[in-house]
């Protein structure tokens, strides 16, 4: 086996491909990823006895965001930090199966004076059928002072009503907003311990200039992936689309709130699609993360 490159942006090449990376959906994967997003939603613990126990919708995104572990040490090259990210569901991953992971460099760019690589990912199933895409863009080499908190976030327009279910769902309505508080053992869980990172290690941190750990930004996508899902259900899990941009980092101990605003509702291929808004907030009124998703109504 060919020796793993070092994680700079300077090696990268457009177009390299990572894995397969083949992951086994266990009863530890599903339990620890539930208690590190905060969601104990009864069919990622016990299912509902109607079919196989499945996992949250944004369950693989860590893996298919870390394939380039295939080829890439991602303990070395500094800190990084996740900018945007963009994702499409087609179905939760099921106990018990073990899927394959798959990704490639699409682009790597300066802005800014600012090095950025893009990542593009799919996890598959066993029969080959896809169980989610995703592009993520990555900063590289963070330098001290880069990840500074954003301003007050602009509040969201007061909503003609709040739904809290798809039934519903017209423009102008908010679902019911969600809190998260990521405490460290929860930022740990998540990132993992296998090197020292601006999650898990203080020091790490503070050297990349941020005042304390940060959850990851999937960590916040999760939450707002659990609002859609409790609103949106299987309309969000299997086939729900969100892109989205991490504007902050969101410090340990802080609580934030996920919330979304209906846009609109089109129709495609015959079915009916809620457009949303959709943002987290921490409690002193920084935007960690805002863009858009989409969600099945029928």
């Amino acid at each position: 086996m060919a020796a793993l490159k070092e994680r700079r942006w300077e090696v990268m090449e457009v177009g390299e491909e990572f894995g397969p990376l083949r992951v086994a959906v266990d009863d530890r994967l599903l339990r620890d990823f539930a208690y590190a997003v905060d969601d104990f939603d009864p069919l990622f613990l016990w299912g509902d006895g109607r079919g196989p126990r499945i996992g949250h919708p944004t369950l693989l995104c860590r893996e298919a965001r870390d394939v380039i572990a295939t080829h890439y040490d991602i303990a070395s090259g500094g800190a990084g930090m996740h900018a945007k990210h963009a994702l499409e569901l087609h179905a939760c991953p099921r106990l018990g199966e073990t899927v394959t992971v798959t990704g490639r460099h699409a682009e790597k760019f300066l802005k800014r004076g600012k090095q950025y690589v893009v990542l593009e990912s799919e996890v598959r199933d066993a029969a080959g059928a896809l169980v989610l895409r995703q592009r993520s863009t990555h900063i590289r080499a963070l330098e001290p002072g880069v990840a500074k908190a954003a301003g007050p976030a602009t509040p969201a327009p007061a909503p003609a009503g709040i739904a809290t279910c798809a039934a519903e769902i017209r423009p102008g309505v908010a679902l019911p907003p969600l809190s998260r508080r990521f405490t460290q053992e929860m930022l740990t869980v998540f990132a993992g311990c296998g090197w020292a990172n601006i999650h898990n290690d203080p020091a790490v941190a503070r050297n990349a200039g941020l005042r304390g750990t940060v959850a990851s930004g999937l960590q916040t996508m999760a939450a707002a992936s659990s609002l859609l899902h409790g609103v949106f259900g299987r309309g969000w899990r299997e086939g729900g689309r969100l892109d989205v941009a991490f504007t902050a980092p969101c410090f340990v101990d802080e609580t934030i709130e996920a919330g979304a605003t209906v846009t609109d509702v089109l129709t495609e291929d015959g079915r009916r699609c809620a457009v949303l808004e959709l943002r987290c907030d921490t409690e002193t009124g920084v935007r960690v993360l805002a863009g858009t998703a989409r969600a099945w109504l029928d």
